[in-house]
């Protein structure tokens, strides 16, 4: 309790300024502090700032970017302001923030051609451009391919609507006129003492051309929701230019409204639940493209929804006026009432899934990582948004299920994955104060509208899709691994029936390896491991139906097979004999070819063949570098994460201290009352004195659990931010770790020295493995002596005791229990042992590093290069052979 007490302390210092907050006692030396500190104003110290990336203003509620000094920051509560809105910062009172968020402003410019692709997706996003921000970073756009752009290079990117190309155009032109002059990116005030703001029409709107802003006749920025429009006076105006004053409201007569009733309405104004599904509007237009697919048997449906909006799109918009039932859209084209269909849903103030749900929906798809868990999390969250919300997407879902059963019909047996990615970014969207985080969290949306299309139930049935395309494997030129010491053997007979010449034969390894060598493959793509029982059984493990189906091959009286009987003289005619028969008559649901095997030579040995060795070190070293950089992401994100974390149990438990505490005060005051009845006439005045200190007190609490709720649940937001990005990341670090260790391999393969690989990659870890022995001439080491290492009649306690306490690298080789050779070695104070693995093929610690004739060469090899690409716990190589020196 005095943990908390003390806690509490910290946080009350932070928000409350008042003396009797903090428990001072009551009477004339409060109530002077108090008069002193209700006189005293808190004033924003703010400092000019830079950016790259946009930042929200406390004023306008509009994102702050550009090139020069864009705003300014207070030093104190770290709330920023456009340089126009600073004016306005003393309505905003300051609370200073001990533990803010990490700090996002520069203290130098940073030009737009040092911006990153991530930059420019953020840059996007804060100006209404979200829909593109995967484009651009799929594209890679980066700033000095932005103010590069034109109509024809947006277009070659697929965006191929004049509007959209404009609008987008018009803001990289604003940001190199930014750039040019140095000037803040914020509207110039005019007239500023004639500004009023008393614009009664004025309303929040989507327009569909290019407008400019009355007040700073620049033009509005992004697709949706660009500004306010007065429907009295015809005035458009930034939010920016609302927010710090706007010319005086003139009537101009009769005017033709350019704001339609039909788009930007809430969902609940627009129909009541009882008497329909939906809006008339999605009503008619679901109807109608239903219609318009059963007429055209050449529409491509699931483009339909992809298409560009038709040049007579924007009248029909204008002219829709209120929308009800009676309308009809028989003479509008399919791609017109499909735009129509997306104008409305985009434009909702708040999207079907409303934003205040948007982190629960986006923390089940991040979280969980079984889709049927999944599923069943966001059928949960269905059932808690506004029952306007959840009647318009079952309408919503339940037409595009139709739409998707229709084109299955027509032959077209892929999943609808253009279809998702259109609607991911209609159907949710995060609140406009965090609308940034569309950059990192595309792929979460695109797995939510997956996952609520294809498995949710809508009361409509879906047909059973193909699994997604992938390119099936390539066949190997010829069978042989790529490797120095056996390129001078003749390859393996492609007709042999040895297993271990098997391209899909890929030996001991585990099925977790297997499913990411099978993952996002074609049907049919198979491969054969060993069997988990380690009983000199097999298992074939085949895609079907976008999954992995694994198959036992069994075998008796030396003949192999699925079932009973078996007939097959080998685990290799068993596979060719099913290249060419269906497995349905194993079994039923399995009819199948084995068409495609993932070979354990293909990619390794093409490029091994055909780069040449300095691109091969160009490609190493290109991964290792984005590998470090990923890494270093990663790290500092998980950093930010836990410190993050210890300050939300810090919060947390303050804010629920507090909560007591406002308890305690509610009670103190019930009592106040109670004894104000029963208190002699002399006494009410003291009474009443400390009743207005306890009602000050109260009011203090209340609004300081507000702000350190507030606060904490910005640091909630942050938090779950950092979680979904550490989650993004991993999978890609594992990618580049995957490619560099391949690329590792191929470099060794090619000759090239361990220590030359470690100078590449630049790491000192690397680095520090690596003994004075590996610069020395190989035929000069004592390692060629095999008598120095080789232990004859040595066993596995013999190794331990003469190895202990020797220094690491200090090796042996000796006779295993098993009748095998193995490595003993000392390794961090630790001796390990390691069986090396005999086969046709020569020595070797695994596949595919089984490539040395002789014990030999094996040891030579690893005296120059780390044991750690085969345990991570090895980080050394074998620097001393037992009985070369005597090592202490």
């Amino acid at each position: 309790m005095v943990a908390i007490v003390k806690l509490l302390g910290s946080e009350v210092n932070n928000t409350i300024h008042h003396p009797s907050a903090i428990g001072v006692e009551a009477g004339t030396e409060v109530q002077k502090l108090m008069q002193e500190d209700t006189q005293r104003v808190d004033v924003h110290r703010l400092k000019e700032f830079y950016t790259a990336t946009p930042i929200l203003c406390a004023h306008c509620n509009d994102y702050i970017w550009g090139i020069g000094v864009v705003g300014e920051e207070c030093l104190d509560c770290h709330n920023c302001f456009h340089k126009v809105c600073s004016r306005f910062s003393s309505e905003r009172s300051c609370q200073n923030v001990s533990d803010p968020l990490p700090r996002q402003t520069l203290d130098s410019e940073k030009p737009i051609s040092e911006w990153t692709s991530l930059h420019v997706a953020e840059w996007m996003a804060a100006l209404n451009f979200y829909s593109y921000t995967d484009v651009f970073r799929c594209k890679d756009i980066k700033g000095i391919d932005l103010i590069h752009l034109d109509e024809d290079k947006l277009m070659n990117m697929g965006i191929k609507d004049e509007f959209h190309q404009k609008a987008i155009l018009s803001c990289i032109e604003e940001l190199k006129t930014k750039q040019t002059s140095n000037t803040p990116t914020s509207p110039e005030i005019k007239g500023e003492d004639e500004l009023v703001s008393q614009h009664l029409g004025l309303a929040q709107h989507s327009f569909s051309t290019l407008e400019k802003c009355t007040k700073c006749q620049k033009y509005l920025r992004g697709l949706l929701h660009q500004g306010f429009f007065c429907q009295d006076c015809g005035l458009i105006a930034h939010r920016t230019c609302a927010a710090n004053g706007l010319p005086g409201c003139v009537s101009i007569g009769e005017k033709v409204p350019i704001v339609s009733s039909v788009f930007g309405r809430s969902l609940c104004s627009m129909f009541n639940v009882s008497e329909a599904p939906a809006p008339a509007i999605v009503m008619i237009c679901t109807q109608e493209l239903e219609a318009k697919a059963k007429e055209n048997g050449s529409l491509e449906l699931y483009n339909l929804y992809a298409s560009t909006a038709p040049p007579e799109f924007n009248d029909v918009c204008k002219n829709l006026g209120d929308y009800n039932a009676e309308h009809s859209m028989q003479d509008y084209s399919a791609m017109c009432v499909a735009s129509i269909l997306k104008k409305f849903l985009r434009e909702l103030p708040d999207p079907i899934i409303p934003v205040q749900w948007y982190d629960l929906f986006l923390d089940a798809a991040a979280r969980i990582k079984n889709d049927d868990q999944c599923e069943s999390m966001l059928n949960q969250l269905i059932q808690q948004i506004p029952e306007h919300h959840r009647s318009t997407l079952k309408f919503v879902m339940a037409h595009l299920c139709r739409m998707c059963r229709m084109e299955y019909a027509r032959g077209n047996r892929n999943p609808p994955t253009v279809l998702v990615q259109v609607m991911c970014h209609i159907l949710l969207r995060p609140p406009w104060e965090h609308i940034i985080q569309v950059v990192y969290n595309t792929h979460h949306h695109n797995r939510i509208v997956e996952l609520l299309l294809m498995r949710c139930d809508w009361g409509e049935k879906l047909p059973e899709f193909a699994s997604a395309p992938a390119i099936p494997p390539r066949k190997s030129s010829h069978i042989g691994p790529p490797t120095a010491i056996n390129k001078d053997k003749p390859p393996p007979n492609p007709n042999s029936t040895s297993l271990q010449d098997a391209e899909w034969y890929w030996g001991d390894i585990t099925r977790e390896e297997v499913n990411e060598k099978l993952s996002d493959k074609v049907d049919g793509t198979f491969l054969v491991r060993d069997a988990s029982s380690k009983c000199g059984e097999y298992t074939l493990t085949l895609r079907k139906g976008g999954a992995n189906k694994l198959i036992k091959i069994c075998h008796s009286n030396g003949k192999y097979g699925f079932s009973e009987p078996y007939q097959y003289l080998s685990v290799v005619d068993l596979i060719n004999h099913f290249k060419t028969v269906s497995l349905s008559q194993y079994n039923s649901s399995l009819d199948i070819k084995l068409l495609y095997p993932v070979s354990k030579y293909n990619q390794e040995e093409e490029m091994n063949n055909n780069e040449d060795i300095e691109r091969l070190i160009e490609h190493f070293v290109d991964i290792n570098r984005r590998l470090k950089e990923k890494n270093c992401l990663v790290e500092r994100y998980k950093t930010d994460f836990n410190k993050s974390l210890q300050e939300v149990h810090s919060k947390r438990q303050a804010l629920t201290a507090l909560k007591e505490l406002v308890t305690v005060f509610n009670e103190q005051v019930v009592t106040h009352k109670i004894f104000k009845k029963e208190a002699q006439p002399h006494e009410v005045a003291k009474l009443n004195e400390n009743n207005d200190i306890l009602s000050c007190r109260m009011k203090m609490m209340e609004e300081s659990c507000e702000q350190l709720d507030e606060n904490l649940r910005q640091r909630e937001d942050y938090n779950r931010s950092l979680e979904r990005e550490i989650v993004y990341l991993k999978p890609k670090v594992r990618e580049l770790v995957k490619e560099r260790d391949k690329y590792h391999r191929l470099l060794l393969r090619r000759g090239m020295k361990q220590t030359r690989i470690s100078q590449l990659m630049q790491d000192p870890e690397s680095s520090s493995v690596i003994d004075s022995v590996d610069d020395c001439d190989v035929e000069t080491l004592p390692h060629n002596e095999e008598k120095s290492w080789f232990l004859v009649n040595c066993v596995r306690c013999d190794a331990e005791r003469l190895l202990a306490g020797k220094a690491d690298g200090t090796f042996l080789v000796r006779k295993s229990s098993t009748h095998q050779y193995a490595l003993s070695i000392a390794c961090n104070g630790v001796v390990n042992h390691c069986i090396i693995l005999e086969t046709s093929k020569g020595y070797g610690f695994s596949e595919p590093y089984i490539i040395y004739d002789s014990l030999k060469s094996l040891v030579l090899h690893y005296a120059q290069n780390s044991l750690e690409i085969h345990n991570d716990s090895l980080n050394t190589t074998l620097k001393y052979p037992i009985n070369a020196y005597a090592v202490k």
